[in-house]
């Protein structure tokens, strides 16, 4: 199906009677499972019919209730049956209603990814990917700008792909576009079809200023519901079917397994300040590394007091003419780093 300005539109179709069964069921497709297809409820085989869309929806789910004859001969292109009795059926396929609704879902994401056409992926030929991690439990100290300003001085040079770890990150507003997806899709995409991420990832791809950026989740209910096995096993996909030299990720605390990520991180880079408020943050960070046993984060971090700066520049696209900037190519080059 397609909406008016003729992109592809993903649908779920969800049948059933049960409000309150249902009603759970698209919920956690909506918000825990972060599925990337809009998501239809139906209480009724009528409304579900009179609505011309179901016919090219990618999956409908029904319950066996309300599978009857008008819907058999629907010719609905992809189907799965809630099966309410004791018996699994030879078809249409068929689960069973009464299990987790995760289970559930696990087995909606498995037919979904099976109706997708493959795409190769590619494979990395140049050197690792490194990894920074922009993260400070100090608030409103341009972390975002920080890490935005970075990625596309070193675009400027290498391919460098941004991640916005942000709970409302706004970038859509903010760059006036219509992102295709989120990073969700690509979550879908890693766990139910890894050969077709490689196509996925390119075709989300958006640019600012010469670096590459993946659009963010749209809130924190989407974030918040990616696993920390998710978000670990996603950035080894991405350095493994990808030629980006330099991975930015700006992260928060929304992020399941924060520390985990960091970790992982070549680089850490930490904005702090002088204040006693940001100072006391700061203390609590570190003492909580030492608590956890992840002091080597720690060792690798690097800390950037920020000068007061007269002028940021408004647009994202622009990040690279203004005062930060030079104060972010100054520092690099005094550090040695091959990236300034």
């Amino acid at each position: 199906m397609s909406d008016r300005s003729g992109n592809n539109k993903k649908l779920i179709a969800v049948c059933d009677s049960d409000l309150s069964y249902a009603g759970r069921l698209v919920e956690y497709l909506r918000q825990e499972a972060a599925f990337p297809f809009e998501i239809r409820l139906y209480t009724s085989t009528e409304t579900l019919l009179e609505d011309c869309d179901t016919r090219e929806a990618d999956l409908v789910v029904i319950a066996q209730s309300q599978y009857t004859p008008a819907v058999a001969q629907a010719g609905l292109k992809n189907l799965l049956m809630l099966n309410e009795s004791d018996v699994l059926l030879e078809e249409p396929e068929n689960i069973s209603k009464f299990q987790s609704i995760a289970n559930i879902v696990t087995h909606i994401r498995a037919k979904c990814a099976a109706e997708e056409e493959p795409v190769l992926p590619s494979l990395r030929h140049g050197r690792p990917m490194v990894r920074i991690g922009v993260y400070t439990p100090v608030t409103r100290c341009l972390q975002t700008t920080f890490s935005m300003t970075l990625g596309q001085i070193l675009a400027s040079r290498h391919r460098v792909l941004y991640m916005n770890f942000e709970a409302f990150s706004g970038l859509d507003k903010m760059l006036a576009r219509n992102f295709r997806g989120s990073v969700s899709d690509l979550i879908y995409y890693n766990e139910c079809a890894r050969e077709k991420l490689a196509g996925q990832l390119e075709m989300m791809t958006e640019e600012a200023g010469g670096m590459h950026f993946l659009p963010p989740m749209k809130s924190f209910i989407e974030l918040r519901s990616i696993k920390r096995e998710q978000w670990s096993s996603l950035l080894r996909t991405i350095e493994k079917v990808t030629e980006y030299e330099y991975l930015i990720m700006d992260l928060t605390e929304h992020t399941d397994g924060l520390l985990d990520i960091l970790r992982t991180c070549d680089r850490v880079y930490t904005i702090v300040r002088d204040d006693t408020f940001s100072r006391a943050r700061c203390f609590q960070y570190e003492d909580l590394l030492r608590r956890m046993n992840y002091e080597d984060i720690r060792m690798r971090t690097q800390y950037w007091k920020l000068p007061v700066f007269r002028e940021i520049p408004a647009g994202i696209e622009d990040l690279t003419r203004g005062e930060l900037a030079v104060y972010i190519r100054e520092q690099l080059m005094g550090g040695g780093s091959e990236t300034a």
